[in-house]
């Protein structure tokens, strides 16, 4: 799968060509999809006046299977066993609304069911939405199949997964472009061929990964081109684009019109963009950029040198919403427009399922990075310890899920999750009994380092703001004066250290901007496999499913040690590089045991060359409570919206849901899913004439029954 940054809602729909709506424009739903390649984006409109809950989707038989998928934020997703895509909202979609989903699936242009369903669990509208113009279709309910694998065509043995696209996707002649590639062989040369010439080279690193910078010739004829990467034994991965044809001939700057010869395509929040061009010498340029509906939103007046040239920047706010914008550029006489596309970049996108939590919540954390290669996930507290951290395998669809569970005595405050994969970092912040607010974060690239090396450290923090950083020595001593640095309007800068008169040892960094501080640890030529004897404990030696784990030890100053926890099974869980302090002692607690842990004997080891130092903790299962239901409240008046809830029903189960009266009568069918943790919800309105009395709620997962009474008053 190519590095793709799986689902940009607007840039998508405004890039990409495609649109068909489809089913009755009169219909309670009406659908609408904007495909490109693999990805399909889906907005559904509601033109009735009953609320949208649910959208379920599913393909054909033909269609292959669902890959990944993206909601809005109010919404959450799950895939079924039987490769359905539910997506559900405690926000339904009013008359006049819409929700748009983005769907990865295994083949390009699928055709996709779906369907539309209440908050009762009645069905809305049922449709199906292709990209092929005039694709009519009648309600479709064909039941979810799982389809089999779509097998690839066999390429070269080297190149079997190996993608690579074009930045922008519509070069010119002359044109600077950006080439991004995943699966090729690692750490080999790839050459870069536009047709049969050879253009420049690249390495790829240790994930198969390639990106390269280029320029397209200027006498490169218009039309169909082949772009090819391509290694030394001639494995070769090629892909076609239509070259657009610039007239570049020089004339007399006297008589030059205006042009512009350097203008980015596509361009992401915080950028610094530079373009460029060429006009009447002497004279005076207007740029001016206008939002998708006409409105001006930046104008700039740029002058044209004696030589004839003008050049401009600008930096992309970071707030800047994502989709296109248009550009003129005018000497009062002759307007160039150009369109430029905001896009996200970043390969990594992670959303939590609540911006705020309760202390004993568990953080619940889905996104996308690129597939194939594992990500770092670190949590810190509001203090700034890091009390959680993991690398996390990333299939190929690229999806990532993972949870923290937190206890009824964390700390509230913003907590920070940082997810790096590379050089890749992204930052999200969730609050714990209070709303997130800012705060300073810094990542170094790696633990320990050599004399010869930089120290790489990107701090995050409020945008365009000064940021003081103070390093300490072994010693605690400081290491020279403070130095400051400006965050960038992305609010992000990378800050080097350069560690040619650094000596071994222990280094601290302090950073502070206003009331905020972020304390980050590293280290100076320390060597792994010279921490002699190891001796390392834990707290207590019992643990439930979800417990963090706190072990101290000991081993030789300044020692690097690997760190790994595993299960009853011998199975590595989570794993990390650590180091002892200057008085030869070391401390963890970042360690959990998963939620679903099974019970029994884990161990955490520490191992530096052979030495080692195991402990072994026993695993209990936290109590079992049952399977049980609830609502918010014990009496509803008609019209009421009553809420249901439940637990320990097992993991994505199907619930059913039947309310009765008091004579045994049914009034009405619900179905839900549990989640994960085994929990689940749904709403039910209560009908206007329903009449006064008592009523019975029974809920069914699996063998799991339970019951619950209510009033009408």
């Amino acid at each position: 799968m190519s590095r793709v940054n799986f689902v940009i809602f607007i840039a998508l729909s405004i890039l990409f060509s495609g649109i068909i709506i489809q089913g009755n424009a009169f219909a309670d739903t009406t659908a609408k999809s904007t495909n490109f390649e693999k990805t399909t984006i889906i907005e559904f409109v509601n033109n009735g006046d009953i609320q949208i809950k649910t959208v379920k989707m599913w393909l054909g038989q033909d269609g292959g299977a669902f890959k990944s998928f993206k909601t809005e934020k109010s919404w959450t997703g799950a895939k079924t066993p039987q490769g359905l895509l539910v997506f559900s909202t405690d926000s339904p979609v009013s008359q006049g609304e819409s929700v748009k989903f983005g769907i990865k699936t295994e083949i390009a242009n699928p055709g996709i069911n779906w369907k539309t369903i209440d908050a009762n669990g009645n069905d809305i509208s049922i449709g199906k939405v292709t990209a092929t113009p005039d694709t009519q279709q009648p309600h479709d309910s064909t039941p979810p199949v799982t389809p089999p694998p779509v097998t690839a065509p066999p390429t070269s043995p080297n190149f079997d997964s190996a993608t690579f696209r074009i930045i922008p996707e519509k070069p010119k002649n002359g044109d600077s472009i950006r080439i991004v590639g995943d699966g090729f062989p690692k750490n080999q040369q790839i050459d870069f061929y536009i047709d049969n010439e050879k253009i420049d080279d690249f390495m790829s690193d240790n994930s198969g990964h390639v990106v390269g910078k280029v320029k397209v010739p200027v006498n490169k004829q218009a039309g169909r081109t082949e772009f090819s990467l391509a290694d030394s034994a001639d494995h070769k991965k090629t892909i076609s684009i239509i070259i657009e044809h610039v007239d570049t001939q020089v004339v007399n700057p006297k008589e030059k019109h205006i042009a512009v010869t350097e203008f980015p395509e596509i361009v992401q929040p915080g950028q610094t963009v530079h373009v460029s061009g060429t006009g009447k010498p002497g004279s005076t340029l207007t740029v001016t950029a206008k939002d998708p509906t006409g409105k001006k939103i930046y104008e700039v007046a740029v002058p044209v040198d004696i030589q004839g040239n003008w050049s401009h920047e600008v930096v992309i706010p970071p707030d800047a919403g994502i989709g296109s914008r248009q550009v003129d550029i005018s000497d009062g006489t002759e307007t160039i427009t150009k369109t430029v596309s905001i896009t996200i970049l970043s390969t990594i996108h992670l959303t939590p399922s609540l911006i705020q939590y309760n202390p004993g919540d568990t953080m619940v954390f889905n996104g996308t990075a690129t597939g194939g290669k594992p990500i770092e996930i670190v949590i810190k507290d509001p203090i700034g310890k890091e009390i959680f951290s993991d690398v996390i395998p990333v299939d190929d669809s690229g999806l990532i899920n993972f949870k923290f569970a937190t206890d009824a005595t964390s700390t509230k405050g913003t907590y920070v999750v940082l997810a790096s994969q590379g050089s890749d970092i992204y930052v999200v912040r969730v609050g714990v009994g209070e709303p997130p607010g800012a705060s300073i974060v810094a990542k170094f690239d790696k633990i320990n380092y050599a004399t010869s090396d930089k120290a790489k450290m990107t701090i995050r923090g409020p945008a365009n703001v000064n940021v003081s950083i103070l390093i300490l020595d072994p010693s605690d001593k400081p290491k020279g004066q403070s130095d400051y640095v400006k965050l960038g309007l992305n609010g992000q800068k990378d800050y080097e250290i350069d560690l040619s008169d650094y000596k071994s040892g222990v280094y601290s960094v302090i950073l502070k901007y206003q009331k905020f501080q972020a304390n980050e640890i590293f280290t100076v030529g320390l060597q792994t496999g010279a921490a002699g004897e190891i001796k390392m404990q834990a707290t207590k030696q019992t643990y439930q499913q979800g417990n963090g784990i706190l072990v101290l030890g000991s081993a030789k100053p300044n020692s690097l040690l690997n760190l790994k926890f595993t299960d009853p099974s011998g199975a590595i869980v989570r794993h990390k590089e650590i180091f002892t302090d200057k008085n030869g002692k070391f401390s963890d607690s970042t360690f959990r045991v998963p939620a679903d842990g099974v019970q029994g004997v884990w161990t955490v080891r520490a191992e530096s060359g052979a030495n080692y130092a195991n402990v072994p903790i026993n695993v209990v299962s936290t109590v079992d409570k049952g399977f049980t239901i609830n609502t918010d409240k014990t009496a509803y008046k008609p019209k009421d919206i009553i809420k249901i809830s439940g637990s320990g029903g097992g993991k994505s189960q199907t619930v059913a849901v039947t309310i009765s009266d008091s004579s045994g009568k049914k009034i009405v069918d619900l179905n839900t899913f549990t989640t994960s943790d085994g929990i689940f919800k749904v709403d039910w309105i209560t009908p206007t004439d329903i009449p006064v009395g008592e009523y019975k709620i029974s809920v069914k997962t699996g063998s799991n029954t339970a019951e619950v009474t209510f009033t009408i008053q």
